[in-house]
């Protein structure tokens, strides 16, 4: 199928992402989902392939390339091993997109462009155990003393620790949270090692093995003066476009783990015999399922590459970008599910492969922000744009 998007440009990075995917990440996915270690090799591999810098701009170290291209090797990768994807996003659109937006040039010279190449790794230290969305409840906060700034508090669900080398934390700096504007937030560098600041040990989730998932506590933790990332008390502008980002792409990320728990159903299909025929010839319900599957995959594909190509012409798609996320969740969810049930038993079997991507999908509607409270901020956003 000619897909409209692939253009010469992104089919160039797409042919080496396939590559690497089909030669490295394949090989290694149900190795990693089994031990639930960091596939720090392979995120490295991504670094020097250009993959953990896709839109950074050239000057600090990236391929300065357009939404869209983030969104194929996404995609591609999330085919064999979405746990590899939700690292790069927690370190190239979170982190390193707050960096990128609010980072001051020798900041982003210090942080992000060894970022862009995989030479270190960032985590972004957002979510608390209060509040959920309503940052104005969070608790982490940031005093001055001296030529420094002093962390207390906590955070937690937060991917890639223990890995990184730097984490861009968010902090109150205020009196108080404007519950409207959100005005008195901050957000700091903080590198790992700094006295003060804990790391613990990354929970055992359903799904998303190997993503280092867990919390973050600083007790008198000074960093420099320097060490503030963008205006004081104003960083939930960029917190917004930057969670933006990753909703869009828990896009792709369900496209790719929709399209490999298809690809393995459908092969499984035609391979498996039941009285003489496959089960794909065999049995009219197989074959509608997997006609269903198809049918909700290429929705979904529609739906991301025409939200993707909106934002490359400048829009912000801020309802778009989190229904992605919900529709996406849903179609991997489905599609995952139907997989599993089309091997039979041997699809709850973990050395099959298949059960992974249901597992997979399942986080994929939980983190970051559950489907549930994204609903009622699209609504929002949607109210305002026709009132």
């Amino acid at each position: 199928m000619t897909m409209w998007y692939l253009t010469e440009d992104r089919a160039a990075i797409l042919s080496s992402v396939r590559e690497f995917t089909e030669k490295e990440v394949a090989p290694a996915a149900l190795e990693t989902d089994r031990s639930g270690e960091f596939p720090l090799t392979l995120f490295r591999r991504a670094g020097e392939l250009g993959l953990l810098g896709i839109t950074v701009p050239e000057e600090y170290g990236g391929l300065g390339a357009d939404q869209t291209t983030q969104a194929l090797v996404l995609e591609e990768i999330a085919r064999s091993l979405p746990v590899l994807t939700v690292a790069m996003g927690a370190h190239s659109l979170l982190a390193g997109g707050l960096i990128d937006m609010l980072g001051t040039p020798a900041q982003k010279k210090e942080y992000l462009l060894p970022a862009a190449s995989g030479e270190i790794i960032l985590a972004c230290g957002s979510t608390e155990a209060v509040g959920g969305d309503n940052q104005a409840e969070f608790s982490t906060r940031a005093v001055p003393d001296g030529d420094a700034w002093v962390l207390n508090g906590g955070k937690v669900l937060i991917s890639n620790i223990g890995v990184a080398d730097v984490y861009v934390v968010v902090a109150v700096t205020a009196d108080h949270v404007d519950p409207v504007t959100k005005a008195g937030l901050s957000a700091f560098l903080v590198p790992a090692g700094t006295p003060g600041l804990g790391v613990g040990r990354p929970e055992r989730k359903l799904g998303w093995h190997g993503s280092a998932t867990g919390s973050l506590s600083f007790t008198g933790c000074r960093v420099p003066k320097e060490n503030l990332l963008g205006p004081l008390g104003g960083c939930l502008q960029a917190m917004f476009v930057s969670a933006t980002a990753e909703f869009l792409s828990c896009g792709p990320v369900s496209l790719g783990i929709a399209e490999g728990a298809y690809a393995m159903a459908l092969a499984h299909s035609l391979q498996r015999e039941q009285q003489g025929q496959s089960l794909f010839d065999r049995f009219q319900v197989t074959r509608h399922k997997l006609v269903r599957m198809y049918g909700e995959i290429e929705s979904l594909r529609a739906l991301v590459y025409s939200t993707y190509a909106e934002r490359d012409r400048g829009g912000l798609c801020l309802a778009e970008g989190r229904l992605l996320k919900v529709k996406g969740a849903e179609v991997a969810e489905y599609v995952a599910r139907e997989a599993i049930q089309l091997y039979g038993g041997l699809g709850t079997v973990v050395d099959t492969g298949v059960e992974r991507y249901w597992r997979d999908a399942k986080v994929m509607a939980i983190g970051g922000a559950s489907v549930e409270a994204l609903m009622d901020v699209i609504a929002a956003l949607v109210k305002r744009q026709h009132t």
